[in-house]
């Protein structure tokens, strides 16, 4: 098909980000243009961006002009301007590559941004998608400042897309009445081979997984001190920390001396995707707290790979188990210890690792996503 003939989309979001990477990917053998531009600053590209960018398949995709290296000048210019500065910009290739829809992915730098950019389009405009992330509508709505910007962007978008039907709801409430796209994990979803791959038995996996997120959100010393208190039970297992902020390694190393635990702790971006996937397959386990989510992208990972989740229930643990993992409801040490124990009795005794897989390849294979994706790009 020639590419003026090809669906044309203008996709604003965070490039150094798997979510968007992942997102795009659904569409590199469809006959979709697309045009990117950053919606935060970025020091680089996600290896899955640079993939894209090598227009192997039908679909095409082309960075804007200059953004690959003035992401964060033009971010921080815009911090002064609210954002002026890069919607005229988004203006700008809106009435010169006429899409036929402009998708912000991410509402607090994606959606703002594209919400002032349309106030400003008087002649006949593209349709505006935008995607709500993790903790968008669920956390900054408390905000009063952020709940009126995202009713403001609500009233201009033409199709909604979340994780959780939490979250549509949410979107309701705050004004939104127009379409709702299906609800799919929106960093894309798991290969038939990965799917495909046998389980590892109970009994080789002497592996714990943990989130090593702490602040604002992220609550890994919790997770670390609950695993403290029980590890008398653990002597058995090596524990994984894994994208630790600075204060959750010092902890961890701390931990690990205090208990004799062999514990080993990650930075954020020191695994690959794959790495990740390799340890959950090999892991018990997986802890993940966090004070406000969307779906929990480990979570899934934890399902698809047979590691029981312990999951903080802001992640919509309800819409993706009831009793084949742990929703932890009270971020107390006693409570979080309790619901390790819970999973590892699970793990141990239960088939509740061969249920999650199959809810996995039920909702949230590649295959079944990227068919489903096609509905948000449909004219």
């Amino acid at each position: 098909m020639p590419e003026s003939s090809k669906v044309k989309v203008l996709a604003i979001g965070m490039f150094d980000s798997v979510h968007f990477s992942g997102w795009l990917k659904h569409f590199q053998d469809e006959d979709i243009q697309f045009l990117l531009f950053p919606s935060s600053p970025h020091r680089r590209l996600t290896a899955g961006l640079q993939q894209l960018l090598k227009n192997e398949g039908r679909g095409v995709f082309k960075l804007a002009t200059g953004t690959k290296y003035l992401g964060l000048p033009m971010w921080i210019l815009d911090k002064a301007l609210s954002n002026r500065f890069r919607s005229a910009f988004v203006k700008f290739l809106v009435s010169r590559l006429k899409p036929d829809f402009v998708h912000a992915l991410e509402l607090q730098n994606a959606g703002y941004l594209a919400s002032r950019a349309f106030k400003g389009l008087t002649k006949k405009r593209p349709i505006l998608v935008a995607t709500n992330y993790g903790s968008d509508i669920y956390w900054f709505s408390r905000d009063p400042k952020h709940s009126k910007l995202i009713s403001e962007l609500l009233a201009q978008v033409d199709r909604y897309a979340a994780e959780c039907g939490r979250d549509v709801e949410l979107a309701r409430q705050l004004g939104f009445s127009r379409d709702v796209m299906p609800v799919l994990p929106n960093a894309g979803g798991f290969t038939s081979s990965q799917l495909g791959s046998e389980l590892l038995p109970v009994d080789k996996r002497k592996l714990i997984m943990v989130k090593g997120y702490h602040g604002w959100v992220g609550r890994a010393h919790i997770a670390l001190q609950a695993l403290e208190s029980i590890s008398a039970e653990l002597r058995d297992y090596e524990i994984a920390v894994y994208s630790c902020n600075l204060s959750t390694k010092r902890l961890a190393r701390q931990m690990g001396k205090r208990t004799g635990l062999n514990v080993t702790a990650y930075s954020k971006g020191a695994l690959s995707h794959d790495e990740m996937v390799e340890k959950f397959s090999r892991s018990l386990i997986y802890v993940g707290l966090s004070l406000s989510d969307g779906i929990s992208t480990s979570m899934l990972e934890a399902m698809a790979m047979g590691a029981i989740p312990v999951q903080t229930s802001t992640a919509c643990c309800d819409e993706w188990f009831s009793e084949t993992g742990v929703a932890i409801q009270s971020l107390t040490v006693e409570d979080v210890a309790l619901g390790i124990q819970t999973a590892i009795g699970l793990a141990l005794t239960t088939d509740s690792a061969v249920k999650n897989r199959e809810t996995i390849r039920a909702r949230a294979s590649r295959e079944e996503i990227a068919k489903q994706a096609l509905a948000f790009y449909q004219l």
